[in-house]
């Protein structure tokens, strides 16, 4: 697939977009395999917005391991200089995935929103560090020890990014935190 032309390229990730555009649980997920991989084409970037329009839709899937594979396509799309800013349209999203995603899919909705933290510019990494902390305290008591790790991590990442008048906001997050972490303290995770 890397190897056929660019504009074969092109055509085939268009044509996959298009059949995603339409929910049909026939070939979805084979579909969206083929869509994920052809991401690494750093070539395809003008045909990048397609995906990043039908991915919200595909988050909120009930097929098995969907919503975990889209996930990985936008961490793929996050570590991409050329792609990675234009992921944060998904950051709202991605932040709903914590609430009700099985634990794959948790850990690595938490792996994007650290490498998407990074990417935001002036009050946004406060403000979104701010929603994100509340979205966190339920994590450290995941069943999987990845995504207890990964949430505490992420939760001590945006405690340091919060400036100005959300600090007052972000102490209550902690006070609300600590007796959940004091009870992991001791986790051999």
């Amino acid at each position: 697939m890397m190897k056929t032309p660019r504009p074969l390229r092109s055509t085939i990730f268009c044509h996959l977009a298009e059949l995603l555009s339409v929910e049909d649980p026939t070939w979805e997920m084979i579909a969206m395999v083929f869509l994920i991989e052809m991401l690494g084409c750093t070539d395809l970037s003008e045909e990048l917005d397609r995906a990043l329009e039908i991915f919200p839709m595909y988050l909120r899937s009930q097929c098995l391991g969907m919503p975990s594979l889209v996930l990985r396509g936008i961490l793929r799309l996050t570590e991409r200089p050329d792609a990675a800013k234009r992921t944060l349209v998904l950051l709202p999203h991605i932040m709903e995935q914590l609430q009700d995603a099985d634990s794959d899919a948790s850990a690595v909705a938490l792996s994007v929103l650290s490498h998407m933290l990074q990417l935001l510019e002036g009050k946004m990494p406060s403000l979104t560090a701010l929603a994100l902390a509340g979205k966190l305290q339920p994590l450290f008591s995941n069943e999987s020890g990845t995504v207890r790790e990964l949430s505490i991590r992420l939760f001590q990442t945006t405690m340091g990014l919060v400036v100005g008048a959300e600090k007052k906001k972000m102490k209550t997050e902690v006070w609300d935190s600590v007796l959940p972490l004091l009870f992991h303290l001791h986790d051999q995770d």
